[in-house]
């Protein structure tokens, strides 16, 4: 008997997925809960609402979180691109990636525009958040460090699984769907530090709908899409493939195990745990900002290919800089909204802050056992201008899954975003809470009062 295509597996598996376990459910609904916060911020961004303006023609039943409706494919695009602007989503270390910023909007949006309830929302999130998560994990980590972006490699395919959920898709559509994500995908890691990187999360929401919608129509889409000669795997990951992880698909579920990171500052994950340990050696010390003679950081050769700019320009730069982050924990604590929002500049203060850091990629944090273990890791050490100095080590920042935060924190994050954007969210049941109408209810203020703070 021959084996089934691994597009005709992940179909199986999304059309065959009913009522998720507890544990799997409430992962889903911290990590919808937690989309949704940054997206209403995202949706005061400038960037955001000149794209809604610029995209979103025409009406249809899809809230836009910049306010109005549209059809799915622009609310998935702007929604999309509002759920990344911040960089404040979660993420996921199967394929570290971002893949609730692209499967929520793609299923908010068909959930919209189908009328389906939380339930069936939940279901399509799941699925198609499982199905990005073990393609990941066929494809492992060498995937993103040959400069794939799996954020949208991974989402895509994850993305347009949601979408046929939503949209009834039989196996053999799903199949055809999720076989014309594999054939369509692609996107470089180049677009860090501009605003390309967002906007093709958003671009890959709309994709996935699209995709969807042409596969319910009747178009076919390559089977065989993974494993053909020209196919994903043979063109995206060197013809190598961990197939073994395709059998666990709805037995291991990747949102619980390894689960995701919710991040407690809006900048590349690979800056947290750098941010903590600032914090623990300055406590330590009992340092004050005006103190810090020096700061060198060894670091994982994850952190050290994705924090790429050691002299931002731009608030875009600025979120994959590790320097801006450790000034700004110096100064604040942490990194803010106001700290990267549209116009923010390097102060002078910052600029002398940034100097003083040096950052180096440390061998013995770069081997496959810590980066299983510790994949965003960060050895610091303090030196101050009377000569004392600390060295610490984070592994894991706070919000890992090991170190998870909880609801309470999580709640506290969702309205820190909406209070940014200019709005009191109302209290959200993290164990009982229907996304759409959440989102709906909350646009409207964002829409009304929202206003971005300059640093």
């Amino acid at each position: 008997m021959k084996t089934p295509s691994i597009a005709r597996r992940f179909a199986a598996f999304a059309c065959d997925l009913e009522r998720a376990d507890p544990e799997v459910r409430t992962a889903a609904d911290r990590a919808m809960l937690d989309t949704l916060g940054v997206m209403l911020a995202g949706g005061a961004h400038p960037s955001v609402r000149a794209l809604a303006q610029a995209t979103a023609r025409g009406e249809g039943r899809a809230t836009l979180t910049t306010g109005g409706r549209a059809g799915a494919e622009a609310a998935a695009l702007v929604n999309g691109t509002a759920a990344h602007v911040w960089d404040f989503d979660d993420t996921s270390y199967t394929g570290i990636m971002h893949g609730s910023a692209v499967v929520l909007p793609a299923a908010m949006a068909l959930a919209q525009e189908t009328g389906s309830g939380a339930d069936a929302l939940r279901r399509a999130f799941v699925a198609g958040s499982e199905v990005a998560y073990t393609l990941a994990e066929v494809c492992t980590h060498d995937h993103y460090f040959d400069g794939w972006w799996s954020t949208v490699t991974f989402g895509l395919t994850g993305a347009t699984a949601a979408a046929g959920c939503l949209l009834g898709l039989d196996e053999d559509a799903m199949t055809s769907a999720i076989g014309l994500a594999a054939a369509a995908t692609g996107g470089g890691k180049a677009v860090l530090g501009t605003d390309a990187k967002p906007l093709l999360v958003g671009e890959t929401a709309r994709r996935a709908v699209t995709l969807a919608r042409a596969a319910g129509a009747g178009l076919t889409g390559p089977e065989d899409a993974f494993e053909d000669s020209r196919g994903f795997l043979k063109l995206l990951n060197r013809g190598e493939a961990v197939e073994a992880e395709l059998d666990t698909i709805g037995r291991r579920w990747r949102l619980c195990e390894p689960g995701l990171l919710f991040k407690t500052s809006p900048v590349c994950s690979a800056a947290l745990a750098a941010i903590e340990q600032m914090n623990e050696l300055m406590a330590e010390l009992g340092a004050s900002v005006n103190e810090v003679a020096g700061v060198h950081a060894e670091v994982p050769k994850l952190v050290h290919e994705s924090l790429v700019f050691p002299n931002p320009a731009t608030p875009q730069e600025m979120q994959f800089s590790l320097p801006y982050a450790l000034a700004c924990a110096a100064i604040h604590g942490r990194v803010r909204f106001e700290d990267l929002a549209p116009g923010a500049a390097v102060s002078p203060q910052m600029s002398s802050l940034m100097a003083r850091v040096s950052v180096k990629r440390a061998p013995d944090l770069s081997t496959d056992a810590m980066r299983a273990k510790y994949p965003e890791s960060t050895r610091l050490t303090l030196t101050l201008s009377d000569g004392r100095s600390a060295t610490g080590f984070c592994g894991m920042a706070r919000g890992m899954p090991e170190r998870p935060l909880s609801d309470a924190e999580l709640l506290e994050k969702f309205h820190t975003a909406g209070a940014y954007a200019g709005v009191s969210l109302p209290e959200v049941d993290i164990a009982d809470f229907d996304p759409v109408v959440v989102f709906d209810n909350a646009v409207g203020g964002v829409v009304s009062q929202g206003t971005l703070k300059q640093a």
